[in-house]
């Protein structure tokens, strides 16, 4: 029996079952979270990256003040006739003086499709470049290298005042998600 016989026999629509299952997806998915803690008093400044689920990733309360960051706010969305097509749009640039050295957190996206109703075109991460004044001392960092598998996601980078060294957090994907 193929799938337009059943969808007959339920007298359902197809267009109301594929926004019914754009709804439901929406609201399985993760939401990324970016925070940023820059602490004088401890001598460090430290990036999180974590994530919501469903509404309650949708629905998060960011707050630039409190340093929290979503990363969908640095992509461009483009139509393009049948489907929506993601571009980087802008990139966040945090700061933190310690002592008498100024270190700056680079953030852009990191997209993992451009079509975002490709395979994993609804998930977004983001890529850090780390600053020790002007001297770069971590380059083009993902938080995240695939959308999918079993490779571990950096759920944290922490620099100590006065050090050339980052400190990353990484956590097997089953923790992450």
């Amino acid at each position: 029996m193929n799938s337009g016989v059943v969808l007959k026999r339920l007298k359902m629509p197809v267009g109301f079952i594929l926004v019914l299952y754009s709804v439901m997806a929406q609201a399985d998915r993760p939401w990324p979270i970016i925070t940023f803690t820059c602490d004088p008093s401890k001598n460090e400044v430290k990036l999180k990256n974590e994530v919501k689920w469903g509404e309650s990733g949708k629905n998060f309360a960011f707050n630039a003040e409190q340093g929290t960051y979503n990363p969908w706010e640095l992509i461009a969305y483009e139509d393009r006739s049948k489907r929506k097509v993601l571009s980087q749009k802008t990139e966040l640039n945090l700061s933190c003086k310690l002592g008498a050295v100024n270190y700056r957190f680079v953030i852009r996206p990191k997209i993992f499709n451009p079509n975002i109703e490709g395979k994993c075109g609804d998930r977004l991460s983001v890529v850090v470049t780390v600053y020790k004044g002007e001297t770069i001392i971590l380059m083009d960092k993902p938080m995240e290298s695939f959308c999918f598998g079993n490779a571990p996601v950096l759920r944290g980078i922490k620099v100590k005042g006065g050090s050339n060294k980052v400190k990353l957090y990484k956590v097997p994907r089953s923790r992450f998600y």
